[in-house]
């Protein structure tokens, strides 16, 4: 794998649009989406270093869906 390629995936921004969570790489190419619950859920259920491990980015559910989240995740 070139370094170019590892630099472009290796990168991951979530961008969170309402229910929608929209992950893209260092080159702003769209690589993956999650419903932002599902993901929240996920942030609450465990630390952040292993929320990275999973995912390889860094996500806090924005507004209304922190709220959704914690309580979907039992945590409320």
């Amino acid at each position: 794998m070139s370094i170019e390629n590892y630099i472009r995936n290796i990168i991951k921004k979530p961008i969170q649009r309402g229910k929608t969570v929209f992950v893209y790489n260092s080159n702003n190419e769209l690589i993956k989406t999650y419903q932002t619950i599902e993901l929240g859920k996920a942030y609450f259920s465990m630390s952040n270093d292993n929320f990275f491990d999973v995912f390889g980015f860094n996500f806090v559910p924005n507004g209304q869906y922190w709220e959704l989240s914690k309580r979907a995740a039992g945590k409320m």
